[in-house]
C-alpha cells in the first residue's frame, strides 16, 4: 500500500479541516461510516447533502482524516471547473492508483456525457483493485440529472449518507462549540446566541464567518465587552452569512 500523498487536484483543501468540526446526533451515521471506510469495511461512500450543508469542507476532513489517521494515499477532486477545463476527462486517467479518491460536487457531472463515461470507467477500475471512493453530492444517485445509466446504477450501489440539515438548534450549538474549542476561541454570550441564530448552519462557512470576526476576538474575550464591538461583530457575521449562501447558490448550479 502507498503511502505517497497527493494533494487535490482541484479542490483548495482546508488544512484545519476535521472530522471533530461535524458535531450533533444528526452527523452520527455519517461519521460512523467514515470511520469504517478508514478500517477498510466499506469500499464505497454516497453523501447527501444540499448546498449550505458542509459537503466541501466533510470532503477536506475526510481526506486529512483517511490520509493522517491511516497513512493511507489520497486524492480529492471538486468537479466543478475541472468540467469545464478538461473536455474529455483525461484527469480521471490512472486515479486508481490512490487508496482513496474524493469526489465532490458530483452533482455537476450532468454537464459533460465525457465525464460520465470516464467516472463509469473510473469506478470499474477502482473496484478491481479493490481501492476506495467517496462521492458527495446534492441528491441521491437516481435524482441526478446523469444521461448514461450504466453510471446511475454504480453510484446507486454504494451506501448512502444524508448530512443533517442542521436545523435543530442543539446540533449547531454542538458544532459551534467543538470549533470555538479546537480553534481555542471563546465568544460572548451574545454574539455566540446570534452565530447560532443568524449564523451559517455548517462547519467550513461558520469557520469562514469566525475568521472574518477574528480581528475582534481581543475585545470579545473581556468580560465587558463594548456594545460597539458587539454590534460590529454581528454585521459582520450578518454580511458574511449572506455572502456564502449566494456563493452556494452559485456553485450548486
Amino acid at each position: 500500500m502507498s503511502d505517497f500523498i497527493q494533494p487535490s487536484l482541484n479542490l483548495d483543501l482546508k488544512q484545519d479541516a476535521s472530522l471533530s468540526d461535524f458535531r450533533g446526533d444528526g452527523f452520527l451515521p455519517v461519521l460512523n461510516a467514515i470511520r469504517e471506510l478508514g478500517l477498510g469495511n466499506l469500499r464505497e461512500l454516497f453523501i447527501i447533502g444540499a448546498y449550505g450543508y458542509g459537503k466541501t469542507h466533510l470532503a477536506a476532513a475526510i481526506y486529512r482524516h483517511y490520509t493522517q489517521t491511516y497513512k493511507k494515499s489520497a486524492i480529492s477532486l471538486s468537479l466543478g471547473d475541472m468540467i469545464d477545463n478538461d473536455g474529455d476527462a483525461s484527469a480521471l486517467v490512472g486515479l486508481e492508483m490512490f487508496d482513496l479518491i474524493i469526489i465532490d460536487d458530483l452533482h455537476l457531472i450532468h454537464r459533460s456525457r465525457e465525464w460520465q463515461e470516464g467516472l463509469f470507467h473510473l469506478i470499474n477500475r477502482v473496484r478491481e483493485q479493490n481501492k476506495q471512493i467517496v462521492f458527495l453530492a446534492n441528491n441521491p444517485a437516481r435524482e441526478l440529472e446523469i444521461g448514461l445509466l450504466d453510471l446511475v446504477t454504480r453510484l446507486s450501489l454504494a451506501p448512502t449518507f444524508r448530512l443533517p440539515t442542521n436545523e435543530d438548534i442543539d446540533d449547531r450549538k454542538a458544532l459551534l462549540n467543538s470549533i470555538l474549542k479546537r480553534k481555542n476561541w471563546r465568544l460572548p454570550e451574545p454574539i455566540f446566541e446570534f452565530m447560532i441564530d443568524s449564523g451559517p448552519r455548517n462547519a467550513g462557512d461558520m469557520i469562514q464567518v469566525l475568521d472574518h470576526i477574528s480581528p475582534l476576538l481581543t475585545h470579545l474575550s473581556r468580560v465587558q465587552v463594548p456594545k460597539k464591538t458587539i454590534d460590529e461583530a454581528k454585521s459582520i457575521i450578518e454580511r458574511e452569512t449572506f455572502l456564502l449562501e449566494i456563493s452556494d447558490h452559485k456553485i450548486d448550479n
